[in-house]
């Protein structure tokens, strides 16, 4: 626990994960989403809407060329703890690594997955536009035409798979937890 300048506290539970482009690291892309990307996620409807004891919730996988990280980040409401986020959170990643995600939600992800691969091509230069994934293609794998093939590792998983995934590297007694409290 660190205690700082903040008016709310923040959970923020990490694992390490496989690298980018390595087996799992798409899947757990998937896993983010149907846990918190977008306000009918699992996390965002329990936590925000149905329980109204967070303020906020986002998860994400940070692939990265050496190791990377998948984050589930939290903000109580007032009047709430850490402790009651945390317990949900808890649930709904055990019922992920148990029962997967539904075919729904799974196409759901893929859409949105997709959407951003095209948006990212469309633009031509700045950050994140088509030169830039080009750029990233080429050094990360040695083909700067490696599009439908990144594509491609989204398009090949199945609810089973993202079951795996979350099962294999979201274990609860290998994570970081960190929260961050407002001074006293």
């Amino acid at each position: 626990m660190i205690a700082d300048r903040v008016q709310l506290p923040r959970l923020t539970l990490a694992w390490l994960t496989p690298r980018h482009f390595e087996p799992g690291d798409a899947a757990l892309d998937i896993v983010a989403d149907v846990l918190a990307g977008g306000k009918n996620s699992r996390l965002y409807k329990r936590l925000v809407y149905e329980l109204q004891i967070a303020q906020d919730v986002s998860a994400f996988q940070e692939s990265m060329d050496l190791s990377s990280d998948f984050q589930i980040v939290a903000t109580p409401r007032p009047g709430h703890t850490i402790d009651e986020v945390q317990k949900v959170i808890d649930e709904e990643v055990a019922k992920l690594q148990k029962e997967g995600p539904s075919a729904h939600e799974v196409e759901r992800s893929l859409n949105q997955i997709e959407a951003s691969f095209y948006n990212r091509m469309e633009r031509l230069g700045g950050f994140g536009g088509k030169a830039d994934q080009i750029n990233g293609y080429f050094s990360k794998t040695g083909d700067p035409d490696y599009f439908n093939e990144d594509l491609g590792r989204y398009r090949a998983l199945s609810s089973s798979d993202v079951r795996a995934a979350a099962e294999a590297f979201l274990p609860r007694d290998r994570r970081v937890e960190l929260t961050v409290q407002p001074e006293k």
